[in-house]
C-alpha cells in the first residue's frame, strides 16, 4: 500500500520542492524509523553527503560511510556531523565491505546504477539482522521535471518488486510542487540557464503554498520514499 505523506511545514530554502519534501520527511519521521541513537550507515550514491546535517541536528551519533564512483567536492564540508566519515570511491556493483550497518540509504542515487536490482540486494547483505534500507527515488512524472536524468523513473510496481510487498511506500508531492518546479526550475534552468526565479522570495512563498495545496490534489507526485527491513 502506497501512503501519501505531506510536510506540516516547510523550512526556507531553494531547493526544488522534491528535495525539500524528502529533506522535511526525514526530519519529521526518522526518529520513529530510527529509535536508537546510534547508527552506522551506508550512503549510497552519496554526492556531498549532506544528510549528515540531518541527522547530527536530529541528534544521532552518526557512523558514516558513502560511497560513490567520484568524490564531490563538497563531501569533506559535512564531516563535522558526523563522528566518524569515510569515503570509498566504487560503484555499489563492486563493492564489498568487511563492516555491517545498520541503516543502508540513498537519495537520488538508485535511478544513475545501471543495475539497481543487483544494488538493492547488495545491500541486503551489508545490513545487521536489524538493519533498514531507506531509498528516495523519483516518480514517473518528475521525467517531466528532470528530464535526462539517470537510467530510470520508478513506478510502484517495479518497487515493490525490488523491495518486496511488505516494504513501506510513501509518495511526496502534488499537482502544485510539480507545476512550480516546473515553472520556476525546469523551464527557466533547462532553456534559459538561469536559477533567479528559484532563488527569489516569489518561490519561497510559492513553495510553502504548493505544499499545503498539495494534500487536496496528491497527484502528479515526484518522489517515493522506500523504507523496507532486511530479509523481509
Amino acid at each position: 500500500m502506497i501512503k501519501y505523506w505531506s510536510p506540516k511545514k516547510m523550512k526556507k530554502a531553494i531547493g526544488s520542492p522534491g528535495r525539500e519534501y524528502s529533506n522535511e520527511f526525514l526530519y519529521q519521521n526518522l526518529p520513529e524509523i530510527l529509535p536508537g541513537k546510534e547508527i552506522k550507515m551506508l550512503d549510497i550514491g552519496c554526492g556531498s553527503g549532506y544528510v549528515r546535517k540531518i541527522f547530527y541536528n536530529l541528534g544521532y551519533n552518526l557512523f558514516y560511510t558513502g560511497v560513490d564512483i567520484k568524490k564531490h567536492k563538497k563531501f569533506e564540508q559535512f564531516n563535522k556531523y558526523a563522528l566518524d566519515s569515510n569515503f570509498i570511491q566504487s560503484k555499489i556493483e563492486d563493492f564489498n565491505p568487511k563492516n555491517r550497518y545498520n541503516l543502508v540509504f540513498s537519495i537520488s542515487a538508485l535511478e544513475h546504477i545501471e543495475d539497481d536490482v543487483l544494488a538493492v540486494s547488495k545491500a541486503c547483505k551489508f545490513l545487521e539482522k536489524t538493519g533498514v534500507q531507506i531509498h528516495i527515488v523519483p516518480t514517473f512524472w518528475s521525467l517531466f521535471l528532470y528530464l535526462r536524468h539517470g537510467h530510470r523513473r520508478y513506478t510502484p510496481t517495479r518497487l515493490k518488486k525490488m523491495f518486496g510487498e511488505k516494504s513501506k511506500i510513501y509518495k511526496l508531492g502534488g499537482l502544485f510542487s510539480f507545476l512550480l518546479h516546473l515553472f520556476f526550475i525546469t523551464i527557466p534552468e533547462v532553456l534559459f540557464r538561469s536559477s533567479k526565479l528559484r532563488q527569489s522570495r516569489v518561490y519561497l512563498k510559492l513553495l510553502e503554498i504548493a505544499n499545503k495545496l498539495d494534500r487536496f490534489v496528491p497527484i502528479l507526485s515526484s518522489v517515493y520514499v522506500v523504507i523496507t527491513k532486511n530479509h523481509l
